[in-house]
């Protein structure tokens, strides 16, 4: 219990600092102002998870980041907004359709595959497992295809940060323990 008071100290910190940046400066460039509010959106997310609260304080600062970082024409920032913004979809209940969690993972996809962002390729894939795997029916080929190729393009990569994240979803989706599986063999986390 005191880490996660600890956790929500944190996020409730870098909301009132993010909230406060976009005060202090109006008339900062379009980049800027979506990426404070992708921020803002994030923190907020968190916070709300954590405290068991309402996600509708969040909901218009992940949007108006969506929309910020295509206005400001920076196609490499746009994954990380969708991806928050799926996440915040999926616990809102709409996690398929137009304007669901699956549309912004399937849109996700289609910017990072043309960039090329392997890292973000790795995070969709996770993003695909966590949220979607005790759907009755999987968008996508399965949760163990998404693990795999995660795992493989966090190999690949280099991408090490997400090593807990997957060795956690692992565990909690397919059953595999605090294992990891690197290269096609199994290794201990």
């Amino acid at each position: 219990m005191h880490h996660t008071s600890e956790l929500l100290a944190s996020c409730h910190s870098v909301s009132h600092r993010a909230a406060k940046i976009s005060h202090w400066r109006p008339s900062q460039p379009l980049l800027d102002i979506a990426l404070d509010h992708l921020t803002l959106g994030r923190a907020l997310l968190y916070e709300a998870i954590l405290a068991g609260t309402s996600l509708d304080p969040c909901r218009a600062s992940l949007d108006q980041a969506v929309s910020g970082l295509r206005c400001a024409g920076t196609t490499h920032h746009i994954p990380r907004s969708l991806l928050s913004r799926a996440w915040l979809r999926f616990l809102s209940g709409v996690s398929t359709g137009s304007d669901s969690a699956q549309h912004d993972l399937d849109e996700a996809w289609e910017i990072a595959v043309c960039g090329p962002m392997k890292l973000f390729l790795a995070d969709i894939h996770l993003h695909r497992a966590r949220l979607f795997f005790r759907e009755p029916t999987y968008p996508w080929n399965s949760p163990a295809a998404d693990l795999a190729a995660a795992e493989m393009l966090i190999h690949d990569c280099g991408y090490h940060r997400r090593n807990e994240e997957l060795a956690d979803a692992n565990a909690t989706i397919l059953g595999i323990g605090n294992s990891m599986r690197v290269g096609g063999q199994t290794r201990t986390t």
